[in-house]
C-alpha cells in the first residue's frame, strides 16, 4: 500500500516540525481501519492521551475508544515508551521528556457511509474528528496540523484551512476534530454564496441517478438567507457532506464549517430545511451556544437545559430560512407551523416536563426527546411565539433575528458562551419589555404555551384537533416575513 500513497513520508516528516501537534491519517481498506500518529514536539514526563467519548452536535456517549487498537508510544530516540491504559486515557511516560509520537489504529465500521464514527469501505473513508483523533491532555489550545495518505485515486474533502499539501486548526482540537474527512471516490460541485466558497460533496456506494447541479444550485440558494440574517459568518468555506446511504441513521449532523447528512439515494435529492437546519447551526450552536458547548469536555457528559434553544430554534429559522430562500411557498410555512402545534399539543409529556427539563435530559438517547416531549418540537413553536412577542412589544421593528444578531455579537467564538438566563435576558432586551414571565411560562413551566400571543401579530391557531393554522407576517409590502 505505500507505494499508493499520494503523499511521502518527507512531506510528513518536515511537517512534523512546524507545529506543536501534528497528525497523519491514513485509511486502509483491506483491514478497515485507520491507521493514525500524533507527534508532540514538546514532552513532559507523563503525557495523557485521550479518546473523546462523545461528539458534539450528537448528546450521546458513543465511547469512541471501544474502537481503538495496536496504540504504541515511541520515544524520541526511537524506543518504546510505557503505557498506562484506563478507559479513554492512555498515560505515557516519557521520562527522557522530548518529543513523542503515539500510534494506534481505529476500526473503520460504522454503518452506511459514515456518520457519528470512522467508515472505511472499498473506495471511501469518512472520518468524524472526535470518534478518531485523540488529544493530548492540558494542550488542547495548541495549533494541530495533518497529513493525509490515501490509496492512488481517491480524493479528500474537509473545510479545514489548508496548509501546503495538508490542513491545519490554528485555534485547536475543538476546532481541528470539528472539521470532517471525506476520502476516496465521490461528485463535488463547487458555488460561490455571498463571496464565500461553498462546496457540495456527495457519496454512493452505487451510481447517482439524481441531477447534482440542481441539488447544488438547491442548497446555493438555501445558504443565503442565513448570511443576510447574521451579516456574517464564523467560517471561511462552508461544506455540506452527503452520504447517499442510510445506515443505523438518517438525518444530519453539524459542524463548525460543515455538516454531513445521509440520505437515501433518490432520484431527486432535495435536501430543503433538513439542509437548512444543519447549516444553521454554523451560527446557532457552534457560535451562539451555552457555556458548556465549547470550549469542550469530551470526557463525560455536558448537561445544558437551553438545547430547546440549540436545537428547537435551529429549527425554527430552519423552516423559516428556506421560506425565505423561496424554495417553499407561504402555504408550505403555514402548514409545517401547523404541524409543529399539533404534534405538540398531542402529546402529553409537555404537561409533566418542562423543555428546560427536557433539555437537561438528552443524554438519555440522544435523539432529542423524552417521552412524547421533543425540545426540538417545542423549541420550535416556543420560537415562533417568542418571535410574536417581540414583533408585537416593538410595533414590527424588531423580531427574533435581532435576538440571534445580539447573541451572536456577545458570544460568538472565542468568547465564552451564554448563560441560561442570558436568553431570557436578552430576549427581553431587544424586546423593549419583560418577556421573562412569559419565557418562564414557556420554558420553565408546563403550563400550555400561550398561543394568545400569536394574535397579537395577526397569526390564527386554531382549537386543538383542527388542520389549520392561520399564519402571516405582514410587511409593507405584503410579504411573508
Amino acid at each position: 500500500m505505500l507505494r499508493h500513497l499520494l503523499l511521502a513520508s518527507v512531506a510528513f516528516a518536515a511537517t512534523l516540525s512546524q507545529a506543536d501537534i501534528s497528525y497523519t491519517a491514513q485509511p486502509d481498506p483491506a483491514s478497515q481501519k485507520l491507521q493514525v500518529t500524533i507527534h508532540v514536539d514538546k514532552g513532559t514526563e507523563q503525557t495523557v492521551f485521550r479518546m473523546p467519548v462523545w461528539s458534539p452536535g450528537f448528546y450521546f456517549v458513543l465511547n469512541f475508544q471501544d474502537k481503538v487498537s495496536d496504540v504504541r508510544a515511541i520515544g524520541e530516540d526511537g524506543s518504546d515508551l510505557k503505557i498506562e491504559h484506563s478507559g479513554a486515557r492512555w498515560a505515557v511516560q516519557n521520562p527522557s521528556k522530548g518529543a513523542l509520537t503515539l500510534r494506534y489504529k481505529v476500526l473503520g465500521d460504522d454503518q452506511g457511509l459514515g456518520f457519528f464514527r470512522v467508515h472505511i469501505g472499498p473506495h471511501d473513508c469518512f472520518v468524524n474528528g472526535s470518534a478518531a483523533f485523540m488529544y493530548a491532555e492540558g494542550r488542547k489550545e495548541e495549533p494541530c496540523r495533518l497529513k493525509v495518505y490515501v490509496p492512488q485515486g481517491w480524493r479528500i474533502a474537509t473545510p479545514m484551512d489548508p496548509d501546503g499539501p495538508g490542513w491545519r486548526a490554528d485555534t485547536g482540537y475543538d476546532e481541528f476534530v470539528d472539521h470532517p474527512l471525506q476520502m476516496g471516490k465521490f461528485e463535488r460541485r463547487d458555488f460561490e454564496v455571498e463571496g464565500i466558497p461553498f462546496s457540495a460533496i456527495y457519496v454512493a456506494n452505487d451510481g447517482i441517478s439524481a441531477d447534482l447541479d440542481d441539488s447544488a444550485q438547491r442548497l446555493k440558494v438555501c445558504s443565503v438567507p442565513a448570511i443576510k440574517l447574521f451579516g456574517t459568518t464564523g467560517f471561511k468555506r462552508y461544506m455540506y457532506i452527503v452520504h447517499l446511504s442510510v445506515g443505523d441513521f438518517a438525518g444530519g449532523l453539524e459542524h463548525r464549517a460543515s455538516n454531513v447528512i445521509a440520505v437515501p439515494n433518490s432520484d431527486v435529492i432535495h435536501l430543503d430545511e433538513l439542509g437548512t437546519h444543519e447549516y444553521f447551526h454554523a451560527w446557532n450552536v457552534k457560535q451562539i451556544r451555552p457555556k458548556v458547548l465549547g470550549p469542550f469536555d469530551y470526557t463525560q457528559k455536558v448537561v445544558t437545559g437551553a438545547l430547546w434553544f440549540s436545537e428547537g430554534v435551529t429549527d425554527y429559522y430552519a423552516q423559516i430560512t428556506a421560506h425565505r430562500a423561496k424554495v417553499h411557498d407561504d402555504n408550505w410555512l403555514f402548514q409545517a407551523l401547523s404541524r409543529q402545534i399539533q404534534e405538540l399539543q398531542r402529546g402529553t409529556t409537555r404537561k409533566t416536563m418542562t423543555v428546560e427539563e427536557c433539555s437537561r435530559e438528552a443524554w438519555r438517547n440522544g435523539f432529542g426527546n423524552v417521552g412524547d416531549l421533543s425540545y426540538y418540537n417545542k423549541g420550535l413553536v416556543a420560537g415562533l411565539i417568542f418571535d410574536a412577542a417581540i414583533r408585537a412589544e416593538t410595533k414590527g421593528q424588531k423580531s427574533l433575528d435581532d435576538v440571534m444578531r445580539l447573541l451572536y455579537q456577545r458570544y460568538h467564538l472565542p468568547q465564552p458562551g451564554f448563560g441560561e438566563d442570558d436568553l431570557r435576558a436578552t430576549i427581553s432586551e431587544v424586546a423593549g419589555a419583560d418577556l421573562g414571565p412569559l419565557y418562564d411560562r414557556m420554558i420553565r413551566s408546563t403550563d400550555e404555551l400561550p398561543y394568545e400571543e400569536l394574535k397579537r401579530v395577526g397569526l390564527r391557531v386554531l382549537a386543538p384537533g383542527d388542520q389549520a393554522l392561520g399564519y402571516g407576517f405582514e410587511t409593507s409590502n405584503g410579504a411573508v416575513t
